[in-house]
C-alpha cells in the first residue's frame, strides 16, 4: 500500500470520527433545550476537531482559546495535587462557557446562553463526555 492510499484511509477515517462527534454534539445541544449557543471538541493543542458555532473562526478561536485556559489552569491542579476536570467561568453577560477535560487527547466546550439551568448543563455534559472521550481517542491516534 502507498503512503498516498495509507493518508486516504487516516482522512477518511477523520472524516467519519468528526462526523460522529457532531452527531453527539447535537443531541447534547438539542437536550439542553436551546441554552446551548455553541459546542464544540477540540484537540488538546487547541485545534478544532467538530463544532456548532455561528461560524468556523467562531469555533476555531473558542477552541484555541479553551485550550489556553486548560492548560494555565493545570499548574493549579499540580499545586494541589489533582487534576483539572471541569472548567466553569461565568461571563458578565450572565453566559457560561463550560470545559471538559475529556482526556490527555481532547477538549469538550460548551457556550450557553445567559442565566442557563447550570444544573441541566452539567448533568448533559457529564452525560457526553464518555462518549465523546472513545471518539476523540479514535481521532487523535498518533498525534
Amino acid at each position: 500500500m502507498s503512503s498516498g492510499e495509507v493518508r486516504k484511509g487516516e482522512e477518511k477515517r477523520e472524516g467519519r470520527v468528526r462526523e460522529e462527534v457532531l452527531k453527539i454534539l447535537h443531541e447534547l445541544a438539542r437536550e439542553a433545550g436551546g441554552q446551548v449557543n455553541v459546542a464544540l471538541c477540540a484537540r488538546r493543542d487547541g485545534l478544532p476537531i467538530s463544532w456548532l458555532a455561528p461560524s468556523r473562526v467562531e469555533a476555531e478561536f473558542m477552541s484555541v482559546a479553551v485550550a489556553a485556559a486548560v492548560g494555565a489552569l493545570e499548574g493549579l491542579g499540580d499545586v494541589v495535587g489533582s487534576k483539572v476536570k471541569r472548567i466553569d467561568i461565568e461571563l458578565s453577560n450572565g453566559r457560561h462557557v463550560i470545559i471538559s477535560v475529556l482526556n490527555d487527547r481532547g477538549l469538550l466546550a460548551i457556550g450557553t446562553s445567559p442565566r442557563p439551568n447550570l444544573g441541566l448543563i452539567h448533568l448533559i455534559t457529564r452525560k457526553y463526555e464518555e462518549k465523546l472521550q472513545g471518539t476523540i481517542d479514535v481521532e487523535t491516534e498518533g498525534r
